[in-house]
């Protein structure tokens, strides 16, 4: 699984010096003791012990292609892998760990005023696991339902804030959504609404309901505000395995943008418009992204900037009325108000991207920053220019297996 979760898009120009978090000592750092501001970058790599770990280390820049880093001997080691790195704001990662019928867990890091990574708090279970996460205000939440769920007409929410405290959980009623009373929905993805309030994608593919529904839920009771739904598209969400990926997103302006991949449905992958203020779908907006990708269908969505989005495909072109499938590992930038499409570029060649193969994207200062793990190179960052749709080298990471998300934490 991972998420998927943006950044704010503008911020102060930052230094292009490349540092490991603890090559510098404390009193070094900023000058006089100062703190500095740094990239949070979680890589997989072999531990100490006989399995993998995960390293989160420091370093001030992603974009010089000539520097290096290494998790031997520096950041902080933890002895586990994530499936989710989920960058919150400028705090640090909330990282959770599917269980696959074990214990679901978590954790939370962040860049200390010396410059070094360190955890807040302890390491977290997640009460009844999840299948899908995202960012709501300055909070995560995770939710499980669906047919993997212990009750099928509840879902449960767990709600991690970036402190030290202990995450709570809740339940919601997903069998009383307004024109679906007494049918069970299983929620696909969390995106953040603005005032305290978030989207999710309703699935009721169980029940044979093959159109696009949508939910404006209000976080701090889970009590439905809103819900939409529309015929010309199926449901909104894509997915791996029991991973479950939001196919939602909110522009700057307020509009919010719902698309669906198509994974399994009998319509075209395209997307909907919901209007800021709006009480429905925009009728006269639709867009059929498959057409104009040439037959691809899409798995997961992330906004950038503008009315810009970035979309991960699958490398295969689907076929009509079937379920879609195999590695999705080549991307295209969309212009949502004029509909324009394009590839990325400068990227490795997709066949030598294994799937999940990519970190979560991260966006900061008008780039896209995207970890690959390929056949033919060591991990490195990616740059891309969301608007032309170029990519170009960026940091290498060093004896690492992948690299699994950027974040950038600005000290308070």
């Amino acid at each position: 699984m991972k998420k998927q979760f943006i950044t704010k898009a503008c911020f102060l120009a930052l230094t292009v010096m490349i540092a490991v978090g603890c090559s510098k000592s404390d009193s070094d750092k900023g000058g006089e003791g100062k703190p500095v501001d740094q990239y949070l970058v979680a890589v997989q790599a072999k531990g100490t012990g006989e399995s993998a770990s995960t390293y989160f280390i420091p370093v001030e820049s992603l974009d010089n292609p000539e520097s290096s880093i290494t998790p031997v001997g520096t950041g902080l080691e933890i002895d586990n892998t994530f499936s989710n790195y989920i960058s919150n704001g400028f705090d640090g990662f909330v990282t959770l760990k599917y269980g696959q019928g074990q214990a679901h867990v978590g954790t939370r890091v962040t860049i200390n005023n010396n410059g070094k990574a360190t955890q807040i708090g302890k390491q977290f279970e997640i009460q009844d696991g999840f299948v899908t996460a995202g960012i709501v205000g300055d909070a995560v939440y995770s939710a499980m339902s669906g047919f993997r769920a212990k009750d099928k007409s509840k879902a449960t929410f767990n709600i991690i804030p970036m402190s030290p405290s202990t995450p709570q959980f809740a339940y919601m009623q997903v069998d009383q959504f307004a024109g679906y009373e007494g049918k069970n929905a299983a929620l696909v993805g969390i995106a953040d609404a603005g005032n305290g309030s978030f989207y999710t994608g309703l699935d009721y593919s169980a029940d044979e309901i093959d159109e696009l529904v949508v939910a404006k839920v209000k976080a701090n009771n889970l009590k439905p505000e809103a819900v939409y739904k529309d015929t010309r598209l199926s449901k909104s969400g894509g997915q791996y395995r029991s991973a479950r990926y939001s196919q939602i997103g909110e522009t700057s302006k307020g509009d919010v943008y719902v698309f669906s991949g198509n994974y399994a449905g009998t319509k075209t992958a395209g997307a909907l418009l919901l209007k800021k203020g709006a009480t429905g779908f925009d009728k006269d907006y639709f867009w059929d992204i498959e057409k104009a990708s040439q037959g691809y269908r899409f798995r997961k969505v992330w906004y950038v900037q503008n009315d810009i989005f970035l979309l991960e495909f699958y490398n295969e072109k689907s076929e009509a009325g079937k379920s879609v499938s195999g590695v999705a590992s080549q991307f295209a930038l969309l212009d949502m108000v004029s509909k324009k499409f394009t590839w990325v570029t400068g990227l490795p060649d997709k066949s030598s991207i294994p799937d999940l193969g990519t970190s979560e994207p991260y966006i900061l200062g008008g780039k896209i920053y995207l970890g690959l793990k390929t056949t033919i190179e060591t991990p490195r960052f990616y740059v891309i220019n969301p608007v032309t749709g170029q990519g170009k080298k960026g940091l290498l990471v060093k004896d690492a297996e992948a690299i699994e998300g950027a974040t950038f934490v600005k000290q308070k």
